[in-house]
C-alpha cells in the first residue's frame, strides 16, 4: 500500500482527544492520527447495518398475544360451567311448563353465578 503525506490543521480540542487517545493506547501522535482518521473513514464510508430486532420486546408481545387467548378462553369456560350450574339447578326444580321464563331464569341465574366467580376471581388475585 502506498502511503501519502498529508499535512492538516486540527483544532485545539481536537489535538487533545488525538493526544489523549495516544496516551491511553500507547501510541505516537501521528499512530493515534492515523487510527482515528481510519476509524472515521470506516465510520462514515460503512453501510448501516439494520438493527437487531429486540428479542425481549417480541418475547413479551408473544406472550401478551397468548395471554390474551388464555384470558379469553378461561373466561369462556367460567361462562360455560356458570350455564351448566344454571341448568342443573333448573332441571332439579322442574315444576314449570313456562320455557320462555324458565330460559329467562335460567340466563338469569347463569349470569349471576358467571358474575360471582367472577368477583370470586378478582378477589383471589388481589
Amino acid at each position: 500500500m502506498n502511503r501519502i503525506k498529508l499535512s492538516i490543521r486540527v483544532p485545539a480540542a481536537q489535538e487533545t482527544m488525538i493526544r489523549h487517545v495516544a496516551q491511553t493506547r500507547g501510541l505516537s501522535r501521528y499512530q493515534a492520527l492515523a487510527r482515528v482518521i481510519e476509524t472515521g473513514l470506516n465510520a462514515i464510508m460503512a453501510t448501516p447495518k439494520p438493527a437487531a430486532p429486540n428479542a425481549g420486546v417480541e418475547a413479551i408481545a408473544s406472550l401478551d398475544s397468548r395471554l390474551a387467548i388464555i384470558e379469553a378462553l378461561t373466561d369462556r369456560s367460567l361462562f360455560t360451567a356458570s350455564a351448566a350450574y344454571a341448568y342443573a339447578r333448573r332441571a332439579a326444580l322442574r315444576n314449570d311448563s313456562d320455557a320462555d321464563r324458565i330460559d329467562a331464569a335460567t340466563s338469569d341465574a347463569a349470569q349471576a353465578a358467571y358474575k360471582r366467580q367472577r368477583v370470586l376471581a378478582g378477589e383471589a388475585l388481589s
